[in-house]
């Protein structure tokens, strides 16, 4: 994953973009006025946005990588700030010709480095602030299960290969409130690791997490212990974990360990003996 090395120049490419599109000094001072008072009890709309209430936003969405936002017709909205948790205004959408619903795209493709956590959305009439509320964009991703394809045989699994029962997949439980993305599995000490005497083993995503469960399938071989020259030697391995660790691109990123039993000698049967969601645990991502 790439680290975003420049933040303080994105957010000034960004300020002159939104300058260059006509947008006033005014308009952009509104990301640090002082909210209007009004109503502060949160409440959870049906995609689990936590938000404010307010007499202007009447719906806030997550849908996909787009924020979609609705406004009262009794209101008359021209301009819709979104600003960051740092205080620095992400982007603005203009309401033109009795508009009431805009979107803002914040999970772009190639996104590196979208900062988490507590945004307000600013509604503007002219220079006039009319209206407040605040979000929580955030993703937190945790493995809840890791399944062996020969152990699992009527999953959805890519039965091409003639190897594809020694394949894994993995349970991801994403209960935050917008997407992240899946880059890269990791396995450490598997035993197809094992096989070609190497810490771990790697395949590479692109697999959508959205909130709620997401079971993404291994791109190869993960349970193996022949291979096409010699055999995995078992003789002096008994009981090893085996680690999984997802590159996530939104939140931290989470691992998984169950423990392999492996069988005496080169016949090197394995067996899953221990596999629980309290083997879990999830180390900051770069994000």
């Amino acid at each position: 994953m790439t680290e975003d090395t420049h933040p303080d120049e994105s957010r000034i490419a960004r300020r002159s973009v939104l300058a260059s599109l006509g947008v006033g000094t005014a308009l952009l001072a509104g990301c640090t006025s002082n909210p209007v008072s009004g109503p502060s009890t949160n409440s959870t709309d049906g995609t689990g946005l936590s938000v404010e209430e307010s007499d202007v936003f009447s719906a806030v969405e997550m849908n996909d990588e787009y924020l979609e936002i609705e406004v009262t017709d009794e209101t008359s909205i021209e301009f819709i700030n979104l600003v960051d948790p740092e205080g620095e205004l992400y982007n603005q959408q203009r309401l033109e010709n009795g508009e009431t619903k805009t979107s803002f795209e914040v999970l772009g493709r190639y996104e590196d480095a979208f900062p988490t956590g507590d945004y307000k959305l600013i509604a503007l009439q002219g220079d006039e602030q009319i209206d407040t509320t605040t979000i929580t964009l955030e993703a937190d991703c945790t493995i809840t299960d890791v399944l062996w394809a020969a152990e699992n045989p009527d999953m959805d699994w890519d039965t091409k290969p003639s190897d594809w029962e020694t394949y894994a997949a993995v349970v991801i439980e994403n209960t935050g409130t917008i997407p992240s993305l899946l880059t890269e599995l990791e396995w450490t000490e598997a035993p197809v690791a094992k096989l070609q005497s190497k810490g771990s083993q790697s395949y590479y995503h692109e697999t959508r997490l959205p909130p709620g469960k997401t079971t993404v399938y291994s791109k190869g071989s993960v349970y193996a212990t022949n291979g096409a020259v010699h055999s995995l030697d078992c003789s002096d391995l008994e009981t090893e974990p085996l680690t999984v660790t997802a590159t996530v691109q939104v939140g931290s990123n989470p691992s998984y360990t169950q423990q392999i039993q492996y069988g005496d000698g080169k016949s090197c049967e394995i067996s899953i003996v221990n596999d629980s969601a309290d083997a879990s645990t999830s180390s900051e991502g770069e994000n």
